[in-house]
């Protein structure tokens, strides 16, 4: 290298050390605590991945492979060190060696040479933390290395030797996720129990009788378990085979089940679930931005001690009385705590009705939820907007579009659905029907909507529904349904079991029950219950006309009374957890090696379903999202951290021993190749192999950076 050539790269690192102090200095002076947060995630994430090639380092090393160069960090390379007679040889900066000086002499596994001349390894500090990397004779991440006479090549080893080499990296991933885990577990770690916090209608879970506040103690004969589990168990169940749990019931009673996974009908996903709910705590995450809770009139860290004025000690005895409650609102009691005093307060929270009891079968409906056979109108609960990637905004602006060019009448939150198709007032399996016909073709819509003023209009839309990529036999417009719980509209009748639907025609509007007026569907269910065991008349009006009324024997239960409430808008309260500790160092060894298995196994599971079909990639993260949640998280607790860096420590043995060019399983597949045919391949065909996956992993790498960027922008 001349000395122009070494004056201009010694200049390009000195520049790129100045812009990276300057904006070292600016992020310090400007935000201290996110810059402690960002050295943290940063930091961390390197250092799993620099525990990955310490892996390769030090086993090389051991079978007498010539290291040249291990870098904490990639370059620029900010200090470079190699070991000398009686100290070390430091260089800041450095720039390239010239040839005869970069020879090493033959040290003997990296001892210092006895001649003056430097060692033969040099250990670098990159500037950019994200892991590092190992450079040794006769090996190359990319194309085919040059051969070597020299016996400490990689090349020259035997075929066993250079795969303990590259499996050293997984391993050492695997080993330290497993130490992490225990260091966690000794000082004690919260995670989410394996509490059924809440069972989907006609699951797996549903029909075995598992009851939200259930625990599930075993799994398959194991005790150390938590939520996790409860997700894993079915992925790795056989089709049709039960999985044997051991369930305590809260009066403290245990007792054995078997429960056989399978897919959602729901969702119209082939994943097998059990249908447990995750059991969610009855308190506001300390992380929720107080301006999003200015609406509810929650604040974050309150408690809620007491619903409709019965004290709650879990989030299931507070969704059992919502369900039951079917009021327009309902008094939720908060005990706050600031830094210096506990209040308690209550706060008014909105309800809706669900629109059926067993939401995973769309297709009957004597599922739909009804009074007495009354099914009431649908409304709009939340509506999917249409949202544009900024590579799909940019585009769309380019072409000449603007917000203006968007339709004026879209469906809205709270509308009523008067009119779909020529079906007037549709009850839910209607709806479905009808959008199924209309499948890429325009669908009329008249939906009751109230202005800025409160006043209600008739409003008509057109839509299109479009094919669910979910569920390939369904069309869909966009929107969740709610009952109309405001009027007392039926929308139509149903006949179930020894249950004859009422003599009321679709359209009619409930206007008193035993002669006491209603405004509303709440007051029609609150007089109903109130008449348990009576005779009662429903009285009706029909186009703005009296029209009649109906006589009724109320049951001494609700049998008959299918509808249930549910919050208008769902409480943003934190994951229940449970304080997880080991008892002594050698619990503490079981538990981290478990949970890395656990995590080793989930992430094998993921990458199966992303094979089917059966999750998206789009879910994936990349190195910015890892980052991002790196971030995250290390703002929170210094234990959660350390234990998401034993997770992505798990996640990158994984990811690492998959059969891919470049990543260390393709290298060990090749090399069983070279051993099972004798030779190795053919350079050019090693060479082929090699560029076609750098490419590959590049094209994905982007592609998760960019899904990365798409959740930044929009969240």
């Amino acid at each position: 290298m001349d000395r122009q050539e070494t004056n201009r790269e010694n200049t390009f690192n000195l520049m790129i050390l100045l812009v990276g102090a300057i904006v070292l200095a600016v992020l310090i002076v400007l935000y201290p605590h996110k810059f402690g947060s960002l050295l943290i995630a940063l930091l961390g994430f390197g250092a799993v991945i620099l525990v990955h090639e310490f892996g390769h380092f030090i086993v090389a090393k051991l079978s007498g492979i010539k290291v040249e160069a291990f870098s904490i960090g990639f370059p620029p390379t900010l200090v470079g060190l190699r070991r000398k007679r009686g100290g070390w040889d430091v260089r800041f900066l450095p720039r390239r060696r010239p040839a005869e000086e970069a020879e090493a002499p033959e040290a003997g596994k990296g001892r210092a040479p006895e001649d003056g001349r430097l060692g033969e390894t040099e250990y670098r500090l990159g500037l950019v933390p994200f892991g590092g990397f190992v450079k040794m004779l006769g090996q190359e991440d990319a194309g085919v290395a040059e051969e070597s006479d020299d016996p400490r090549s990689f090349a020259n080893k035997s075929v066993w030797t250079r795969i303990a080499v590259v499996a050293a990296g997984v391993v050492f991933n695997a080993i330290s996720a497993s130490l992490i885990f225990m260091i966690v577990f000794l000082i004690g770690m919260d995670l989410p129990p394996a509490v059924v916090g809440g069972v989907m209608p006609g699951s797996p879970a549903d029909r075995a009788g598992l009851q939200p506040g259930d625990r599930i103690v075993q799994v398959e004969g194991e005790s150390f378990i938590d939520y996790t589990a409860l997700v894993l168990a079915p992925a790795l169940s056989k089709r049709g085979q039960p999985i044997h749990f051991v369930v305590e019931h809260p009066d403290g009673t245990r007792e054995p089940m078997e429960v056989v996974a399978e897919s959602s009908p729901r969702t119209g996903e082939r994943i097998r679930t059990l249908g447990i709910q995750q059991a969610e705590s009855l308190t506001v995450p300390r992380s929720m931005d107080e301006k999003t809770l200015a609406e509810t009139g929650l604040k974050p860290g309150d408690r809620i001690v007491a619903v409709d004025s019965r004290p709650v000690d879990t989030a299931w005895e507070m969704d059992d009385i919502i369900r039951r409650a079917l009021k327009d609102k309902i008094v939720i009691t908060l005990e706050r705590t600031d830094p210096k005093t506990t209040q308690t307060t209550r706060v008014d929270v909105p309800f809706d009705m669900a629109w059926a009891a067993e939401q995973g079968h769309y297709s009957d409906e004597l599922n739909l939820c009804h009074v007495h056979s009354l099914v009431p109108r649908l409304k709009v609960a939340a509506v999917a907007a249409p949202r544009r990637s900024p590579l799909g905004w940019l585009l769309y602006r380019l072409s000449g579009g603007d917000d203006a060019d968007e339709p004026t009448e879209r469906l809205q939150r709270g509308d009523v659905l008067l009119k779909v198709g020529a079906v007037e007032n549709p009850t839910y399996a209607e709806l479905r029907r009808v959008t199924q016909e209309h499948r890429d073709k325009e669908l009329a819509i008249t939906v009751l909507r109230k202005d800025e003023d409160g006043n209600e209009q008739e409003v008509e839309i057109t839509t299109v529904p479009r094919s669910d990529p979910r569920h390939e036999e369904r069309a869909v417009i966009g929107f969740v349904p709610m009952l109309d719980m405001e009027h007392a509209v039926v929308a139509a009748t149903l006949g179930e079991g020894d249950l004859t639907p009422l003599a009321i025609p679709r359209g009619a509007t409930i206007t008193a029950v035993d002669g006491e007026p209603v405004a509303s569907w709440a007051d029609v269910v609150r007089l109903y219950r109130a008449n348990r065991g009576q005779r009662i008349s429903l009285e009706y009006r029909l186009d703005g006309e009296d029209a009649g009324a109906v006589a009724l024997a109320v049951s001494e239960d609700d049998r008959y009374l299918t509808v249930h409430s549910t919050l208008a808008d769902p409480l943003p309260l934190e994951p229940l957890k449970e304080t997880y500790q080991a008892g002594s160092p050698l619990q503490a060894v079981r538990m981290g090696i478990k949970k890395t298995s656990m995590f080793i196994v989930q992430t094998y599971v993921t990458l199966q379903r992303l094979i089917t079909g059966d999750v998206s990639p789009s879910n994936l993260m990349g190195p910015v999202g890892i980052l991002r949640a790196s971030y995250t998280i290390a703002q929170r607790d210094l234990i959660d951290y350390v234990y998401f860096l034993g997770l992505i420590s798990s996640i990158i043995a994984v990811m690492n021993l998959l059969p891919l060019p470049i990543v260390d399983g393709g290298v060990i597949v090749l090399l069983l190749i070279e051993k099972i045919k004798g030779s190795p391949l053919n350079e050019r065909i090693q060479g082929v192999i090699n560029y076609a996956g750098l490419a590959f992993l590049l094209a994905v790498l982007l592609w998760l950076t960019y899904q990365d960027l798409l959740r930044v922008w929009f969240d």
